[in-house]
């Protein structure tokens, strides 16, 4: 890929370091590590068996039974080599495992549920069934007990073995993979834990707990550096030695305890700061400083993984395997070996039971829906990975010294088994991935050139007849100058082929170049929530000068969707998880740039102009199955109408006394609760950053901030008091729109617009304000993406809200039911503008009846223009009420506010 969004000589956008396709690179030196230190332990345990089956083989056993005690005053520590590996180094081992587990739970795949279920339920299943096959070889003997040889994956070998063997560039079977190892890794201690501790001692238990207490007091506490936290793990390491437990789960422990979380802004702008001092004055004081902040906006837990994952990975697991492999493979071991059912147990359960327990947890999930596989993700892929999911190596061994430690004849045994089934394991693995690869070749370049997951038309965008036979598929970005040319192209395509040819549309918006693309392609599948993705698609590209957050709403209006409803799926992010799958799928399928095509299936290679993509359809005709096109509605010419006061007599808000006069607002209206992200608080470090961008000023109860009908306003961030947002102020008719407090912004999508504000900000309680003028506002964004992210979303929370207050009706109801339609039908045919709130889309739905007073048989219920709520009524109803002047009543029951809006008492 080019750097920096460059074309490449095929005319197309390419991504730039800071996309998600540019996450290949890295992973693959990431993969190159993993291969290194996979190979490195598989040379420890080919010198370990060399050593223990030579001359000197004796010199093995006499040399790691070694006796090397620790004495302190009148007390020792003594143990053998090999035990001073097992339960002394492993214990760092068990530790970056331990890292790494509580990583994922706070940061990484485990903190998403529901994509998380299939590799837990695959692990679990993988831990269960293989020690089932070792239990049936070996029921009724004294070797049953060895069952937890057969549980547990091999992580490091297992990501080894899979970068030399697997897949090109494996990104979502690697996540399944890490996901599974995870959680066989927690499934394994708990094993080691339960089943094979024995003389169990409270005293000593006791203190090991009593230290891990101490080492959460000075996280508390905010003492962060290492020597304390030294002392106390080597304290809670003995403890938990002398106690009976196996004291590798001390490692395990200490690090589920070790503080875990994402890089905090405010720490990262102080270190930013102290090396800019450190800059302007070098002296040890400020080298120091900025060198200690540096560390301190990281988490211990990453940074302690850094730190110990190269010893672990090209140190400690060799030491152990150099440790633990050497087992006398002579002519009676083997022979015995052959037919010991300890040998033939591990073989099989980590062979035959790790494939036939992950495949069948992954299928079980799946078909109770807990969750779905990665895109891309095939089944060929799947069934390689839980082949070398068989390796047990590491694990493995350290079980059989636990599990077999008084019968030398058994573990010996065992340990031929667990040498053999790692390498069957990886030689089935190569051979169900080399069959993959002759049913999906790879191009001469190296990388995938099937589409990856094939078309499907349950989720996809098609436009075509059901049986077409050919299919052509585009990877694309709304905001890519050569794809919205490409769509020319393809517009020729179906000209000349008409019904023979089905046209897919998937998304890769290359955000590191194109700034609006991902807003654009969720605007896209917010439309095709409502039935209008080709009108979007075709408008988006029309108008690719236009795709800021007001612009995808008047294109929203001009496709003729319900806008609010439109506005909050966006800016609730409702859709961003459907993109980000459509990006994955692009990463399995070899896309590095856009526009890129599938001909049948295949990755087309070269120009892309009518005549070369038509050959190559010709050329591979029939390669692809059919899909149904969905229905396209006739597109709605109307536009966003400009938002201003609710509709009423006299610009009155519906429903007021014309001689009401506007009540004072009280000093102690509460703030609004935030809804859908609508009036989120910004962090302490997206304040300090706006700080640089504009001025701090103190306001009075009865300032306004802006006012209806300004021809523009600044940014403004309350940092203390109250402010209040409030519709038609000193008229009748005056209401609070929301009140705001500490670290709140203000504000609405028409900061960015020439229209003049039909709001105004008025100041309740004392309040600091900072503000940020509109001019610099945008200079602000460019310095931090997340900052502009929430405000944008926000703003477009915030306009969904404000269109449901001027509509004539708000519909609330499922969205699609026949009387919803209805209902929206009935409003377009008489002028009247509807929202539509659907109570399966939103969150808040329950408290939403409650504030309405009715229940879901009532659905859909209709909020009148003068607030009166109406149950399911017909279109006789309505027109009556049409025919009502707003003023007058009809004797409805008045509805309650609801949760978006706050009323002024």
């Amino acid at each position: 890929m080019t750097a920096g969004g460059a074309p490449d000589v095929l005319g197309r956008s390419t991504a730039g370091g800071g996309s998600l396709l540019a996450r290949v690179a890295p992973l693959r030196r990431r993969l190159r590590t993993e291969a290194g230190s996979a190979g490195l332990l598989l040379l420890a345990t080919v010198v370990a068996l060399v050593w223990a089956n030579s001359p000197l083989g004796d010199s093995y056993t006499a040399f790691w039974h070694t006796e090397l005690a620790v004495r302190v005053g009148g007390a020792e520590l003594s143990l053998d080599l090999q035990h001073w590996v097992n339960d002394g180094l492993m214990a760092f081992f068990f530790f970056v495992v331990g890292l790494e587990i509580k990583r994922e739970l706070v940061m990484g795949e485990l903190t998403d549920r529901h994509r998380a279920a299939v590799p837990a339920l695959a692990a679990l299943t993988g831990l269960v069934v293989p020690a089932l096959v070792y239990v049936a070889f070996n029921l009724g003997s004294d070797a049953v007990g060895a069952w937890g040889v057969v549980i547990s994956t091999d992580t490091a070998f297992l990501l080894g073995i899979l970068a030399l063997v697997g897949p090109a560039c494996p990104v979502q079977l690697r996540l399944f993979l890490l996901t599974l190892a995870i959680a066989d890794d927690v499934g394994a201690l708990g094993v080691i834990a339960v089943f094979y501790t024995d003389d169990l001692r409270l005293v000593p238990l006791g203190l090991a707990v009593l230290g891990l207490a101490l080492m959460v007091g000075l996280r508390r506490l905010d003492v962060w550096r290492g020597p304390a936290y030294l002392v106390l793990g080597t304290g809670v390491w003995v403890a938990t030695y002398l106690s009976g437990v196996h004291p590798t789960l001390a490692g395990v422990v200490i690090a589920l305890v070790t503080p875990a979380y994402p890089a905090r802004r405010e720490e990262v702008a102080d270190a930013a700061r102290r090396a800019r001092s450190y800059q302007q004055s070098p002296n040890p004081e400020f080298a120091r400083a900025a060198r200690l902040s540096i560390d301190r906006s990281v988490s211990a837990s990453e940074r302690l993984q850094q730190l110990w994952q190269p010893w672990t990975s090209f140190v400690i697991v060799p030491v152990f395997a150099l440790a633990n492999a050497g087992v006398a493979l002579t002519a009676e071991t083997l022979r015995a070996a052959a037919t010991s059912p300890v040998t033939l147990g591990v073989v099989a359960g980590l062979v035959l039971g790790k494939v036939a327990g992950i495949l069948l947890g992954t299928s079980l999930a799946v078909r109770l829906r807990l969750g779905s596989l990665a895109p891309g993700l095939t089944g060929s892929q799947l069934a390689g990975g839980a082949a070398l999911s068989g390796i047990g190596f590491t694990i493995s061994l350290f079980i059989v010294d636990l599990a077999l430690d008084g019968d030398p004849v058994a573990a010996d045994q065992a340990r031929v088994g667990v040498l053999v089934a790692s390498l069957l394991a990886g030689l089935l693995g190569w051979g169900l991935f080399r069959l993959a690869d002759r049913r999906r070749p790879p191009d001469a370049a190296g990388g995938p050139v099937w589409l990856d997951p094939p078309v499907d038309p349950a989720r996809d965008h098609v436009r075509g007849r059901v049986d077409a036979p050919l299919t052509l598929v585009e990877y694309s970005d709304f905001e890519c100058p050569f794809c919205g040319r490409a769509t020319g192209v393809v517009d020729e395509l179906r000209e000349r082929f008409g019904d023979r040819l089905r046209y897919v549309f998937r998304h890769v918006p290359l955000v590191d170049v194109h700034p609006h693309a991902r807003l654009a392609a969720e605007a896209s599948e917010a439309a095709a929530a409502q039935g209008r993705f080709w009108e979007m698609h075709d408008r988006l590209f029309a108008h690719q000068d236009g795709l800021t957050p007001v612009a995808l709403l008047e294109h929203a209006a001009a496709v003729g969707l319900d806008v609010p409803r439109f506005a909050r799926d966006l800016g609730a992010s409702r859709f961003a998880r459907r993109v980000e799958e459509d990006v994955e799928s692009a990463e399995a399928s070899g896309v590095t740039g856009t526009p890129t095509f599938f001909v049948g299936g295949r990755r087309h290679r070269g120009p892309y102009d009518a005549d070369t993509l038509a050959a190559a359809l010709l050329a591979g005709e029939g390669a692809s199955g059919a899909t149904a096109a969905p229905a396209h509605r006739p597109v709605d010419p109307r536009v966003l109408p400009a938002l201003g006061p609710r509709r009423g007599v006299d610009g009155r808000a519906p429903g007021t006394d014309p001689a009401a006069a506007p009540e004072p607002l009280p000093p102690d209206l509460p703030e609004t609760p935030d809804r859908l992200g609508a009036f989120p608080r910004l962090t302490e470090a997206q304040v300090r950053l706006l700080d640089g961008y504009g001025s701090r000023s103190r306001r009075q109860p009865g300032e306004t901030l802006f006012r209806e009908g300004d021809p523009g306003y600044d940014l403004p961030v309350v940092l203390s008091g109250a402010v209040a947002v409030v519709e038609a102020l000193g008229r009748p008719g005056q209401r609070v729109v929301s009140v705001h407090g500490e670290r709140r912004f203000l504000g609405e999508l028409d900061l960015f617009s020439d229209r003049p504000a039909f709001l105004t900000a008025v100041v309740l309680r004392p309040a600091e304000v900072l503000t940020v003028p509109r001019g610099r506002v945008k200079a602000a964004f460019a310095a931090d993406r997340d900052l502009a992210d929430v405000v944008l979303r926000a703003f477009l929370v915030r306009r969904s809200m404000l269109l449901e207050m001027a509509a004539d009706l708000r519909v609330v109801g499922r969205a699609g039911s026949p009387d919803t339609d209805r209902l929206r039908r009935f409003a377009l045919d008489r002028g009247l503008v509807a929202a539509v709130v659907d109570v399966d889309g939103d969150d808040d739905a329950p408290a939403l009846l409650a504030e309405l007073g009715v229940a879901e048989e009532d659905l859909p219920v209709v909020v009148w223009r003068s607030e009166r709520v109406l149950r399911n009524p017909t279109d006789a109803e309505l027109s009556a009420l049409d025919a009502v002047p707003p003023s007058s009543g009809t004797g409805e029951r008045p509805a309650p506010r609801l949760p978006e809006l706050q009323e002024d008492t």
